[in-house]
């Protein structure tokens, strides 16, 4: 049964936590896992919008959305539940959002979300260093 996405509630931040410091660590490996704390996703999501894939074993995976630069800043999908159409339904619905156009990034070192991105339909525009090493900005 496919997940349904529907908008986050209060009681989804702590379950979307969990999630994040299940899949930051598969994503990003060269980071020490420490680095991948709860205050990481409370900050984003006090300006930008939950979205949660959910099904009948809960919730799936997450997407948040800074709504006025059209950004998709958090997409993470319960490591367990990898290929099985809940980021491209998370990413749909940020597109839907987003009036059809957005962009995002994700760290070059990180191939696996790289090819997902590419295979959407997501393009390069951008490169660009951080702490956690070299981006890519990805635009739709």
């Amino acid at each position: 049964m496919a997940p349904s996405v529907r908008p986050g509630e209060p009681g989804d931040v702590e379950p979307c936590i969990a999630i994040y410091q299940a899949a930051a660590p598969i994503c990003f490996p060269w980071l020490p896992p420490e680095s991948f704390v709860a205050e990481d996703v409370h900050a984003a999501l006090r300006e930008e919008e939950l979205w949660v894939a959910e099904d009948r074993s809960g919730i799936a995976g997450f997407v948040s959305i800074y709504l006025p630069a059209r950004f998709v800043h958090n997409l993470y999908v319960d490591p367990v539940r990898h290929r099985q159409g809940i980021g491209q339904a998370l990413l749909r619905r940020a597109l839907l959002r987003c009036s059809g156009h957005a962009e995002l990034k994700c760290q070059e070192a990180n191939r696996r979300a790289a090819q997902f991105y590419w295979s959407l339909g997501w393009r390069p525009v951008d490169w660009g260093w951080s702490d956690a090493g070299a981006w890519i900005r990805y635009r739709y």
